[in-house]
């Protein structure tokens, strides 16, 4: 347990820069932050600034490790200074593990969230913004570093830009995925891991924050994993391929995806995939083939009988590359669920990444089933 400062302190680094200690800003997981200022020799404020005292030694490293690693970019907050401070008390030394980062004058997404009379992002804006976190993570990612704590009290504004903050729980990891899965916020991790599921944390893992954190600016407030589904997103009204980015950034570890490089290229490639029918094939003999939406005139489970007739097999997910997908009225969501949707997604994702899908029309289903 961090021992606390008191305000007016005076504290030293080591190459003898002086902080003073303005106010308390409260307490975290890991440690205790005050608002300060770095002073002249003479008692003058040069520089507001953010001091951190660390509960452990363990965090205090890791924090002073990853900002000496991120020096100079824009995308995380800026580490000035990092320093271990002695004193007595009562005839003992007391050991306190310092840090002094930029004061960040906007705060974070979630003072945003508490400012009221905010409008619920864009996606043109968050999708602007999530590149930012992604392409931070993507740089992290590819040197074997987990952030593990991306939710909205640790991102923060800088001239209305997103900045990533509070490496605390951060691992480094040279023989794949980060350490074992003691150390998050349950709520906004992964729904397995925070069950207690025995796995690693693993860069799909901080993919999965960046999607919950796209779901709390588009909701303005706090999304947490057990909210997620597909309804939900519906209520968000972003672009088709934007859901169906965050429907599989937020989805099961096997559909997620696998690390920020992925997540950014995926944002790269969602909008241009095409979901409108196209060539159908000449016969449905052995293709699989899934309905979404509604055929005028033609239930569902009449649909299926005449694609059974025809020769085809008919599934009720999205699962291979061998798919024929009817896309029907979307208006039989309405009715039917947000299951239709997820389909959708699942067409566009294959897609992208290569896989052969056919999407056809109602019309071009009845013809190829002789009705």
């Amino acid at each position: 347990m961090a021992t606390p400062l008191r305000v007016g302190q005076k504290l030293q680094s080591d190459d003898g820069a002086t902080y003073v200690v303005a106010a308390s800003m409260g307490k975290g997981g890991y440690g205790a932050v005050f608002d300060g200022h770095r002073v002249a020799s003479d008692g003058r404020r040069l520089k507001r600034v953010c001091i951190k005292v660390c509960d452990s030694r363990h965090v205090w490293h890791g924090e002073a490790f990853f900002g000496e690693l991120l020096a100079g970019d824009d995308r995380a907050v800026e580490l000035l200074d990092a320093f271990v401070m002695s004193t007595r008390s009562n005839g003992r030394e007391v050991r306190r593990h310092v840090l002094v980062f930029e004061f960040m004058e906007e705060g974070t997404v979630h003072d945003s969230f508490q400012n009221g009379g905010t409008k619920a992002w864009t996606d043109a804006r968050t999708i602007k913004e999530l590149k930012r976190v992604l392409s931070l993570l993507a740089r992290l990612h590819t040197a074997g570093i987990t952030h593990r704590d991306l939710k909205p009290n640790n991102v923060y504004l800088r001239g209305g830009h997103f900045v990533v903050g509070d490496f605390g729980v951060s691992k480094l990891s040279l023989d794949g995925p980060g350490p074992a899965n003691w150390e998050f916020a349950p709520g906004v991790a992964p729904l397995s891991l925070a069950e207690g599921e025995r796995s690693l944390w693993a860069p799909a893992d901080d993919v999965f924050q960046v999607g919950l954190l796209a779901y709390a600016l588009g909701r303005q407030e706090w999304t947490f994993n057990d909210e997620v589904d597909a309804a939900l997103l519906a209520d968000l009204y972003w672009d088709d391929w934007f859901q169906a980015w965050v429907w599989h950034a937020t989805g099961a570890r096997s559909n997620r995806y696998r690390d920020a490089v992925e997540a950014l290229q995926a944002l790269a490639e969602l909008p241009h995939v095409d979901l409108k029918p196209g060539t159908a094939p000449k016969s449905l003999s052995g293709e699989r083939v899934v309905f979404t939406g509604g055929i005028a005139g033609v239930p569902r489970h009449e649909a299926r009988e005449l694609a059974r007739a025809a020769g085809a097999s008919v599934q009720t997910r999205v699962n291979n590359n061998r798919t024929v997908l009817v896309r029907g009225d979307q208006d039989y969501w309405k009715t039917t669920g947000w299951d239709e949707g997820i389909k959708l997604f699942a067409v566009r994702e294959l897609k992208r990444r290569g896989h052969r899908v056919r999407v056809i029309s109602p019309r071009q289903f009845l013809r190829l089933t002789g009705t």
